[in-house]
């Protein structure tokens, strides 16, 4: 029916898509899994207070919908022997585009009219897991980390999808009403510093997990009824993390109900 292109500033995302069926997500997902800086077992200050700036930019799957915003986040994290906790703040604001073109009467009965709609939201993260210092102290497995996020969705984004939702849904059209997720699952990351000097660090990370119950909460339109029937929320994020003097650059790829790039810059107190 239509293509969509979604292009993440001037950066390393540019995909193409093509598709007859519109679903409507909250635009959060497959961004809200940000990454949180952590000191490093080594490090003589276990606390860091990290603040960070971010540019979004996903599709809906099907490309139906797609979604762009700015994201702010503080987060604190305390690094212990073998184990480490962080947790942090989001909030976020942008708009959402998709829709049909062509709004004939015989149209709106199987696709959306061309919308572009607000978004903002407020979300919440934690981080719990376990690793291991190498005997230089100039590497981190960080092994297995317990992540979640909770985010509370709104704006007219929100209210369209959930108009959708309560009305006869087009043909070619699944919409959920959910504006509270929750999205949890298991990451293993691994950092290191440079041998000359401990101030510039680089760190890969990934994750895997989902947004449970989620699959469960769309309504769809009959012709895209096959397109969701069966599908679960479970996807992965990866995340690609420099930290230079406190400043700090992260790129993250993520397939995890929306398909999603995101870049941030920061700054962290020690």
């Amino acid at each position: 029916m239509k293509t969509k292109i979604i292009a993440l500033s001037s950066l390393l995302f540019l995909a193409t898509f093509t598709s007859c069926t519109s679903l409507l997500t909250p635009a959060i997902l497959g961004n809200n899994m940000g990454y949180i800086p952590k000191a490093m077992g080594a490090d003589t200050i276990k606390t860091l207070t990290t603040v960070m700036a971010s540019y979004a930019g996903s599709i809906s799957p099907n490309a139906g919908t797609s979604f762009s915003f700015g994201m702010a986040n503080v987060s604190q994290s305390h690094t212990f022997e073998k184990a480490n906790i962080s947790y942090g703040i989001f909030g976020y604001a942008g708009k959402a585009s998709g829709g049909d073109n062509d709004n004939n009467a015989e149209d709106l009965k199987n696709y959306l009219p061309s919308f572009q709609k607000s978004i903002s939201g407020i979300g919440l993260r934690l981080s719990a897991g376990f690793h291991n210092t190498s005997a230089n102290g100039n590497t981190d497995f960080r092994y297995i980390n317990f992540e979640n996020a909770l985010s509370f969705e709104g704006g007219a984004y929100t209210k369209f999808r959930q108009e959708v939702y309560s009305n006869p849904v087009p043909d070619y059209v699944a919409v959920t009403n959910r504006k509270v997720l929750w999205t949890t699952g298991l990451s293993t990351e691994v950092i290191w510093r440079a041998r000359n000097d401990h101030d510039i660090r680089h760190a890969f990370r990934f994750f895997l997990g989902g947004t449970p119950n989620f699959a469960n909460s769309f309504r769809s339109g009959v012709k895209a009824y096959d397109e969701i029937n069966g599908k679960n929320s479970f996807g992965w994020v990866f995340n690609y993390f420099l930290y230079i003097r406190r400043f700090s650059l992260s790129y993250e790829l993520a397939d995890n109900v929306n398909y999603a790039q995101k870049i941030s810059f920061g700054y962290s107190f020690r």
